[in-house]
């Protein structure tokens, strides 16, 4: 259909269900069908007084929803592949100068929180050598060490603080 001097809500209304039924055929996936063509309408909508003027903007509709069905499915194989060859996290033994309950909670924090943490006790990196080891900034970093050494104490419980004066013999003695 020609849409030259229609207005886009007339010819969405006129076109949009024969789009859909085609896509649903095409890809099997009528969530999938659905979201590229939408996807593909939203597209036209935003570029529509140089889609209106094709010879087929219905066509273009097509082309561009077929793309986003082809590329979701890409996007899918590549996943799939990764999560494959994807291997649980290989547990490290604890240096032998940390404590195994403490190695262990560092390990179950979220990725993000163990790499800030990691790069900030065991490399001893300061805050901003961290947030630039890891491509974010200076805050990120320390919020995510401000999230991370929270969680470790909610999971660690608090801390004995050491004697506050030193335990002596004579002090001891009665």
């Amino acid at each position: 259909m020609e849409a030259e001097g229609i207005d886009f809500s007339t010819w969405y209304a006129s076109e949009r269900d024969g789009v859909v039924r085609s896509l649903l055929v095409i890809g099997g996936d009528p969530d999938g069908a659905r979201d590229a063509v939408a996807e593909a309408f939203s597209r036209a909508y935003e570029r529509w007084p140089r889609v209106a003027a094709m010879g087929s903007p219905t066509g273009w509709v097509y082309r561009v929803a077929l793309n986003e069905i082809r590329r979701r499915e890409r996007r899918r194989r590549i996943e799939a592949r990764l999560l494959q060859r994807r291997t649980e996290p290989r547990s490290a033994a604890p240096p032998p100068d940390v404590d195994p309950e403490l190695w262990g909670a560092v390990a179950a924090l979220p990725r993000r929180e163990r790499e800030v943490v990691v790069l900030r006790y065991v490399a001893d990196l300061r805050e901003r050598e961290v947030a630039a080891a890891l491509g974010i900034s200076e805050g990120a970093a320390s919020a995510a060490l401000v999230a991370a050494r929270r969680r470790l104490a909610r999971t660690l419980g608090p801390a004995t603080p050491p004697p506050t004066t030193p335990v002596t013999r004579e002090a001891a003695a009665p």
